[in-house]
């Protein structure tokens, strides 16, 4: 019986050696397989009534602190949100460069405020014409270049987006299917380690992408979820979906649901993922370049206005302007008012020889006779009766509104030219000033704009165009928790180019201390600007603005009832809407195949003659240029960038700056994760990785067992045989 009891222990040593071995192989064979941990291998003593029988197989455990393990997923996760992060940020550095570069935009504001001090002391030679205008271009091409790059990355993001979500449904059906695998060989008391393993690196890997909660079930099943409680895995996997845009414009956004959400199921929990790569694209897309957008969209306003304003005091002569197009899109100009208040505005008919022929007064009676508060079209008509009856050569000269909506002016004649200026008082010849131009944009007897200049208005002398968003409105930044500060409650109305007088039953009463959200609520409620008129609170910078879009794509006009004194409006900031300006600003068609036409002096008073006259050596207007472009300018909050009175070279830098700041501060945050995530895989890899000389001393230890065994069973068998033949 003891012989026996020795063979049969010898053979589980064997076998258990054997096992051993085995398992020693496998972790050699896997030191370099991605997610492998060290295996292992228990045996255990075999005991029968109380004696020691052997030994037997023991548990083969993966060595995993798993504590550990969530940890380094948790960081995992956060690196792939700032690895993500800086990949965009390398891209948007590439674009704008840097403080030290000499191509960003900074860079070429200051040429162009150069090239216009240069026309000012050159003003006749037409090099200096063509350079003014090209340093112009050079600006307008890199601010709409800037911009359409930026929605291009916000379209990477929103498709990178998309790809992941595709990986996240193939890792949630993975780990689902390792969970069955892993739970049947539980109840069939079969080894799990490789399984789990192989769970354990789509574990990883999910947590590269979003944030995840998990813990194991009593089956050896995984139960995973978002840090929020949105169930990823449990008895089945949920569907991811995420469908991107085929492109995008710098008003598309998520909030206005443009921009489709990241599905769990049926839940859209966009806003609920923290961290992970998915987390970054969503933060890049909707606000980090949304604020970029709003910077740039900021500048070229502001360089358009600013320009514009006092490009429209100036003329090109000796080039005869004697056809203009304004810039200005009117909705109703039968019915829109004008106002003109302060200085007067005076309209000159010029010859070649820069001679006054003819000039009037807006309100002279002898002249054009036009009466404030009477309609764009009413201006236009006598303007032009007062042109026609001025001489034969201007019978055939026209004014009016063209099927944009647009003011032109045509003399008819290549004889004379036409300029503008406006004038401090009513007096032929005094000061230079800009008038002030008011308009009641929805007919109710209320002026609801005020602009200046009588030229800049219409926009007949534009140095910088664009294509402004028309059918969008927005209010200004507003912060998280902005309150509407007006006295009493006001009345909102909506027109557009259908109901230019008003949408019937479309207007709302917003009240004292009303929230954005609130006034966005009551628009939206309305029935009858129910699919017509939509209102959004979209993010920008740390606060919000208020947008209100006709969802027609139609010129919309947002005016408050007469009563109000424009409190509301004034408040809220509201007015066309600026986003996506930069994208496709260009100087003036007319200056870029003239470069001659653009302003240099203005219409000036001869004191002795009594008449007006132009000069080809004025300066004046180019010199207003330089100075505009180096002196201080008010520009309002535009993503994370605050309100400041800066140069436009200033706020230019600025742009590079914020955008290089954030750069930086994302690498530092990412070497430190990287850091951290390092550390904390190595102590993983100390703990479950396979180290080859732990194993070559083990496999020395099971080697050693396999010999001691087999001598046994030699040795047995030896005794056999003695037994035997004693036996016989």
């Amino acid at each position: 019986m003891s012989l026996t009891l020795a063979l049969n222990s010898a053979i589980s040593g064997l076998s258990t050696a054997q096992a051993g071995l085995n398992v020693i192989s496998s972790n050699i064979a896997n030191v370099n397989t991605e997610g492998y941990t060290r295996k292992i291998f228990e045996p255990q003593s075999r005991v029968l009534a109380g004696l020691g029988v052997g030994v037997e197989l023991g548990n083969i455990s993966n060595n995993v602190d798993q504590n550990l393990l969530r940890d380094l997923r948790e960081e995992r996760s956060k690196f792939g949100l700032l690895d993500s992060k800086m990949t965009y940020f390398k891209r948007i550095q590439d674009l704008f460069g840097t403080t030290s570069s000499d191509s960003t935009i900074a860079h070429r504001v200051n040429s162009l405020q150069k090239e216009f001090e240069t026309l000012a002391t050159e003003p006749e030679k037409s090099t200096t014409h063509l350079q003014a205008v090209q340093a112009g271009v050079t600006v307008a091409d890199q601010l709409s270049r800037m911009s359409n790059t930026v929605q291009g990355l916000r379209l990477d993001a929103d498709r990178e987006i998309e790809r992941a979500v595709q990986e996240i449904n193939n890792l949630l059906n993975t780990i689902s299917k390792l969970n069955d695998q892993v739970s049947l060989g539980a109840a069939t008391a079969r080894q799990n380690e490789d399984l789990e393993d192989k769970r354990d690196v789509a574990l990883n890997r999910l947590s590269d992408l979003i944030d995840i909660q998990y813990f194991f079930n009593s089956n050896g099943s995984c139960s995973v979820f978002t840090t929020d409680g949105t169930t990823l895995v449990d008895s089945a996997p949920v569907s991811f979906s995420h469908a991107a845009l085929s492109q995008v414009s710098a008003d598309n956004t998520y909030a206005s649901g443009q921009f489709n959400g990241v599905f769990a199921g049926m839940r859209d929990i966009t806003s609920n993922i923290r961290s992970g790569k998915i987390a970054s694209l969503i933060e890049l897309r909707d606000k980090i370049l949304p604020d970029h957008q709003a910077q740039l969209d900021e500048m070229a306003r502001n360089l358009t206005e600013e320009i514009n304003l006092v490009h429209n005091r100036g003329t090109a002569y000796p080039q005869m302007n004697n056809t203009l197009t304004g810039t200005r899109t009117f909705l109703s100009s039968s019915t829109q008012t004008l106002t003109f208040t302060g200085a007067e505005p005076k309209i000159v008919i010029y010859d070649s020889t820069g001679a006054e022929k003819f000039s009037s007064r807006l309100a002279d009676p002898a002249g054009i006779n036009f009466t404030n508060g009477s309609s764009v079209d009413t201006l236009a008509s006598q303007m032009q009766t007062w042109l026609q009856g001025l001489d034969p050569q201007l019978n055939n000269a026209t004014v009016g509104l063209n099927a944009d909506g647009r003011m032109e002016i045509s003399l008819g004649t290549d004889s004379y030219g036409i300029a503008f200026r406006d004038e401090a008082t009513a007096v032929k010849g005094s000061e230079p000033e800009d008038t002030k131009v008011s308009i009641d944009l929805d007919s109710d007897g209320t002026n609801d704009q005020t602009y200046a200049g009588f030229s800049n208005f219409f926009g007949f002398n534009d140095y910088f165009v664009t294509d402004q968003k028309l059918s969008t409105w927005d209010s200004d930044f507003k912060p998280a928790n902005y309150k509407l500060g007006i006295q009493a409650a006001q009345t909102l109305q909506f027109a557009d180019t259908s109901n230019p007088t008003g949408i019937a039953g479309g207007s709302i009463t917003v009240n004292p201390n009303d929230s954005l959200q609130q006034i966005a609520d009551k628009i939206n409620q309305n029935t009858a600007l129910l699919n017509l008129i939509h209102a959004d609170v979209v993010p920008e910078g740390g606060g919000y603005k208020l947008r209100i879009q006709h969802t027609l794509g139609e010129h919309l006009v947002v005016t408050q009832a007469a009563g109000g004194n424009n409190d509301a409006i004034l408040a809220l900031g509201l007015e066309h809407s600026e986003v996506g300006y930069a994208t496709k600003l260009k100087v003036n068609d007319a200056l870029t195949s003239n470069p001659s036409a653009v302003s240099r002096g203005r219409v000036q008073f001869d004191e002795i003659t009594g008449r007006y006259l132009l000069s080809p050596g004025d300066n004046e207007v180019a010199t207003q240029m330089s100075a505009m472009l180096s002196g201080q300018v008010s520009f309002k909050q535009a993503g994370s960038l605050s309100a400041a009175n800066v140069t436009f070279g200033e706020y230019a830098s600025t742009i590079v700056s914020y955008s290089s700041t954030m750069a930086a501060g994302t690498e530092t945050d990412l070497k430190f994760q990287s850091d951290l995530k390092t550390s904390l895989s190595l102590k993983h890899s100390e703990i479950s990785g396979v180290n080859l000389d732990e194993e070559m001393s083990q496999l020395l230890v099971f080697q050693q067992t396999y010999a001691a065994s087999a001598k046994i069973i030699s040795t047995t068998q030896q005794l056999f045989d003695i037994l035997n033949n004693i036996i016989n």
